[in-house]
C-alpha cells in the first residue's frame, strides 16, 4: 500500500501568525518524537501580510499512522488551544491528496 498524503490549510489572523508558528513548532516536535508512522510533516508560510496562510504537508506510512495522529493528545491540544485563543480567521481545512502524476524521492 502506498503512503497517504494530506494538505492542511490554515488562515491565521494577521496579528496571530507568530503564535501559530509557536504552536506549529510544538506540534511538529511532538510528531517527530512520538509518531514514527509520519513520513513528512512540514509547515509552510504563504499568502500576504494582510492575508496570511499556513499550509501543512503531511505524509503517513499507512492508515494506522493517520489514526494515531488524529487521536494524539498533541492534536487534541492544538484543537483546544485554537478554541481558547481563536488564532484563525476560518476553520482549518484538511484535504486528502491523491497523487496521479509526477515523482518524489524514494525513501
Amino acid at each position: 500500500m502506498s503512503s497517504l498524503h494530506f494538505l492542511a490549510i490554515l488562515s491565521p489572523k494577521p496579528d496571530r501568525v507568530a503564535r501559530v508558528q509557536e504552536i506549529a513548532e510544538s506540534v511538529s516536535n511532538y510528531v517527530k518524537e512520538n509518531e514514527p508512522g509520519v513520513l513528512q510533516y512540514q509547515w509552510f508560510r504563504t499568502g500576504t501580510e494582510e492575508k496570511p496562510k499556513i499550509v501543512v504537508w503531511e505524509q503517513y506510512a499507512d492508515q494506522a499512522a493517520v489514526d494515531i495522529h488524529k487521536s494524539s493528545s498533541k492534536l487534541a491540544w492544538l484543537v483546544e488551544t485554537e478554541e481558547k485563543e481563536s488564532n484563525m480567521l476560518e476553520p482549518i481545512e484538511v484535504l486528502p491528496l491523491e497523487p496521479f502524476a509526477g515523482w518524489a524521492p524514494q525513501s
